[in-house]
């Protein structure tokens, strides 16, 4: 497809628009639902995106040509006053309370269970597929979802596919992940600090997770037995903290948090 270039009116600035990445370890972005590209964008300041629209990307700094920044997960625009969060969530915490002046923001999308708010300066420049053509699609949701990815030992050990966690998920609880992932952490654990008095066995299909004997405070207890969900997921958390596996951060398009 030919390069687009759009503008906007009372601007002199080139908004350059590319192709949607596709998905690496290191890049996490989403695909759009089958059929929604580049072509359906639009540039419009972030006041004038209106409810139901979806977020595709936003812009690398002006003047002059500026290139798409897409947002790891394409989102459905609800627009609202940037006052008062109605989850008290980390973005608007870090935006809002320290002398910021809330009729320059927008909240283009509120906090729900696997993000915070996006709160972005009420002019800067958005990618948007407008409602009314997003409508013609299938709905954000039936895209494929990533996985997350995390680690052990800083980074050392990983990353491990996950299902995706909620915005209020600790690092100590669970991730839920598959057979061989499963067998990947087996591997590794015992390779890492937190792992090295530890040997991890297969029984079928459960996994052993067990201490050296001389540590065991109950030696009658053989370890802890990890059996799959009837969904064939076997679900880890406790051993230690586990830490979001990134090793290069997303272009900071926005005043506060986005979607994940």
């Amino acid at each position: 497809m030919p390069e687009r270039t759009l503008s906007l009116p009372g601007s002199t600035d080139q908004f350059v628009l590319t192709e949607r990445p596709a998905p690496t370890l290191t890049d996490r972005y989403r695909p759009l639902p089958d059929g929604m590209d580049r072509a359906h964008l639009a540039v419009v300041p972030a006041h004038q995106v209106g409810a139901g629209d979806v977020v595709a990307a936003f812009f690398t700094d002006g003047p002059g040509i500026r290139y798409t920044e897409h947002v790891p997960e394409a989102f459905t625009a609800h627009p609202s006053d940037s006052g008062n969060c109605p989850a008290e969530c980390g973005a608007c915490e870090d935006i809002l309370p320290h002398g910021a002046i809330t009729d320059r923001y927008v909240r283009l999308a509120p906090a729900d269970d696997a993000a915070d708010c996006v709160v972005v300066f009420r002019n800067i420049p958005v990618a948007i597929i407008r409602a009314d053509i997003a409508a013609s699609f299938p709905p954000l949701g039936t895209a494929p979802l990533l996985p997350d990815l995390f680690a052990l030992d800083d980074g050392e050990h990983g990353p491990y596919e996950a299902l995706p966690v909620p915005r209020t998920w600790g690092p100590w609880q669970a991730i839920s992940i598959t057979r061989a992932t499963a067998e990947q952490l087996a591997a590794d654990l015992p390779h890492t600090p937190v792992g090295r008095y530890l040997a991890c066995d297969w029984l079928h299909d459960t996994l052993l997770i067990a201490s050296d004997p001389r540590l065991r405070a109950d030696p009658g207890r053989p370890g802890r037995l990890i059996r799959p969900g009837t969904d064939d997921r076997y679900r880890i958390g406790g051993l230690s903290a586990w830490q979001e596996w990134s090793p290069s951060r997303c272009p900071d398009y926005r005043a506060g948090a986005g979607r994940r």
